[in-house]
């Protein structure tokens, strides 16, 4: 009798296993980028608290991940609960294990929650997200900012854009919500990003706080070396912060 319980339950991690397999999905991707690139799945080495991500000929080598430090404040006799909480951290990306950025990040993060009673809701979240990427072979710094919206005021409960620039270049970074087979994302969550250099797509990230699902960047092939270490450096800082968000409580 003792074996039936054990087969059933060796049965259905089979059967979770399989689903999460299947359940592997691409983001929709600009037709452009797609036939100038290739997939590159983006994996985290080790299990430090900043994450050594490595896709294709990149990787994150080293890092700190700095403290967060967080204050709230209630009104009284409010129901609401406002919360800033700032972080930053730090990383060396490299390319071919030759040339390399010094990467920091800065994050600040206000948000206003509505308890009573066991009820809980998230009315409004916003998160500035700054990245400064300094190639070391390279006088011109890049800056990458992000501005994260999500809650329950935020039509479409989550937004988010950006910039990448130099000051001459200015990249935009467009959020994506929907997958290859023309499916919306669980909850219209943000599931990765396309950076445009005037209206053409020249790279992307996949990374979703879905853990079920892979995460991948891709590249145009045409870009110069160093562009290519620019997008995939400002890459992985998106893949830390996605991990940020996961790890907030």
């Amino acid at each position: 009798m003792k074996a039936i319980p054990q087969l059933t339950i060796f049965t259905l991690l089979i059967l979770l296993f399989s689903l999460s397999v299947s359940a592997q999905k691409i983001m929709k991707l600009d037709n452009s980028l797609k036939a100038k690139s290739e997939p590159m799945e983006a994996k985290r080495k080790g299990v430090s608290t900043l994450g050594k991500y490595q896709f294709g000929p990149y990787k994150i080598v080293s890092g700190k991940a700095g403290w967060t430090k967080s204050k709230s404040s209630k009104r009284f006799l409010s129901f609401e609960t406002e919360t800033e909480s700032k972080k930053k951290s730090s990383f060396i990306f490299v390319a071919n294990d030759k040339d390399s950025v010094l990467v920091n990040t800065a994050t600040n993060t206000k948000s206003k929650e509505t308890n009573i009673g066991n009820f809980s809701n998230l009315n409004k979240s916003s998160d500035n997200y700054i990245v400064l990427i300094s190639p070391v072979n390279d006088t011109a710094e890049w800056k990458m900012f992000m501005a994260y919206n999500s809650g329950s005021e935020v039509d479409g409960n989550f937004k988010s854009d950006g910039t990448l620039t130099d000051g001459n270049a200015n990249i935009e970074i467009r959020a994506v919500k929907q997958w290859d087979d023309g499916g919306t994302a669980s909850f219209k969550m943000i599931i990765g990003y396309e950076f445009y250099l005037e209206n053409q797509a020249i790279a992307a990230v996949q990374a979703s706080i879905d853990t079920m699902k892979k995460k991948y960047v891709w590249l145009d092939q045409n870009l110069s070396e160093h562009m290519k270490l620019v997008l995939g450096a400002a890459s992985a800082s998106l893949l830390l912060h996605v991990d940020d968000e996961m790890a907030k409580p």
